[in-house]
């Protein structure tokens, strides 16, 4: 049996850690404060040199480090696909997430929302609802003018849906994202595994299609080719599709920020390019302070899931196939969320051990808490030390995280009486060498579900 996995690294850079679909949105506050910074500084540096003038104390955020943003800020992040052939009309979502951030703590979280969940969805000038997917609340709100657009309906969606007040959002174009690659001159993206597509289109117009394939490697990519890497579906899950759009904001951060950006014309060109590809309710003297509260944010202390784990498959009386929520479930997924910030302040590293002679337990196991709002990055799988099976489970506190044990007894249905502190003699039970809390599974770990969908697409 084998259940190794890497470990949380403190090296890592945190734009690096893959922390489901949500870290694109911190991604996204960086890069609008980055940008918005250094447009700024590259003015009084042009137009104010050795003056001791500056523009920058006027933005929020450069004197303060978090921007003098207080409580918890949900922030709406909607992802179009939009094809050539729709032009500038509405279009469906492609991706929706709620992110939460907690200027206090320090914390952030990443509600991902299944694009074919079926909600209700409010009526315009009256109190009724209609039921239709999620996915279509934007392109209702944009065609039928509802107050704020597509964005307002989604709010209300989710509000109305969840129970969560929405505060900003942001909306992400990925066709706006050619031009801004092209002015940099194009991106290097490192493709993890083949791609072949015999029949990718760009405009989805019948007989318009030609095979696409990308080798394994590093490869240039100019907007286009970077836009079809993204965009393709054959072979792979909304979660590899949408980590492979990560990847190419990634990459164009990286471009931007390695250019000697100085000339000026071609600084406030790219910042042109990014306001369309961008639409957002942050204004551009928000955005640093944003960036800067987000900046300070250790990845570790990042949650992620998805409503996935609280659906189940449903085919309308149309025939439709959607994903119906179980209320109490989503409910229960919503307060781990953005309610349970004390999980995420214990930044407890727990190692799940393997100790119940079942192929990918510990790595299953792993995979439902952080369905549950545990950081992935504070998570690791291994085998037992000695190699020896376990008839019960046990949890190992060597740091008195009470509220992380306390969480894990209960995802894990451990009872009190498999629960201790860790002496000097247990050290040797860990194969990660700082972990907090050691989760030992047995052979009762076997008779339980462990099943969760972490996808957000």
């Amino acid at each position: 049996m084998s259940d190794g996995s890497s470990p949380r690294s403190p090296g890592l850079n945190p734009l690096r850690q893959r922390l489901l679909i949500g870290l694109a949105g911190l991604v996204i506050l960086l890069a609008a404060g980055w940008l918005a910074l250094i447009v700024v500084s590259r003015i009084d540096e042009l137009f104010f040199p050795g003056q001791g003038i500056s523009l920058l104390p006027a933005l929020p955020g450069v004197q303060q480090g978090d921007g003098g943003l207080e409580g918890q800020i949900n922030i709406l992040v909607l992802g179009l696909d939009r094809r050539p052939r729709e032009g500038n009309e509405p279009t469906r979502t492609d991706t929706m997430f709620v992110l939460t951030i907690d200027a206090q703590s320090k914390t952030a979280g990443i509600l991902g929302i299944p694009r074919d969940l079926w909600v209700e969805i409010p009526v315009r000038e009256s109190n009724g609802f209609y039921e239709e997917r999620v996915n279509t609340a934007y392109l209702t709100g944009e065609r039928q003018r509802y107050p704020g657009g597509g964005p307002g309906l989604v709010k209300k969606v989710i509000e109305h849906n969840l129970g969560i007040s929405i505060d900003h959002y942001v909306i992400i174009d990925f066709e706006g994202f050619i031009e801004i690659i092209d002015e940099l001159g194009g991106i290097d993206v490192y493709v993890e595994e083949e791609i072949y597509d015999p029949f990718y289109s760009r405009t989805e117009l019948p007989g318009d299609y030609y095979p696409l394939q990308f080798e394994v490697g590093e490869q240039h990519m100019d907007g286009e080719t970077a836009l079809d890497y993204s965009r393709t579906r054959y072979g792979s899950d909304d979660l590899a599709r949408i980590h492979r759009q990560q990847q190419v904001i990634f990459a164009a951060i990286d471009k931007a920020m390695e250019r000697n950006l100085v000339d000026i014309d071609t600084l406030l060109g790219l910042w042109g390019q990014y306001k369309d590809a961008i639409d957002t309710d942050i204004n551009d003297l928000q955005a640093p302070g944003f960036a800067a509260l987000a900046a300070q944010i250790d990845p570790t202390r990042i949650s992620a899931l998805s409503l996935g784990a609280a659906t189940r498959p449903w085919t309308t009386p149309e025939g439709a196939a959607v994903l119906l929520a179980d209320k109490e479930l989503v409910q229960a997924l919503v307060q781990a969320l953005f309610s349970d910030r004390e999980l995420l302040e214990e930044a407890a590293l727990v190692e799940v051990q393997n100790g119940a002679g079942a192929d990918g337990l510990a790595k299953q196991v792993v995979d439902y808490l952080a369905g549950f709002g545990f950081p992935s990055g504070s998570l690791a799988a291994a085998d037992t030390g000695d190699g020896s099976i376990r008839p019960m489970t046990e949890i190992v506190d060597f740091t008195g995280k009470d509220h992380t044990v306390q969480r894990l007894a209960s995802l894990l249905s451990v009872p009190a009486e498999q629960i201790r502190r860790g002496g000097p003699g247990d050290l040797a039970l860990r194969t990660v060498e700082d972990a907090d809390i050691l989760v030992i599974l047995g052979a009762d770990a076997q008779t339980r579900d462990f099943t969760v969908e972490t996808s957000g697409g």
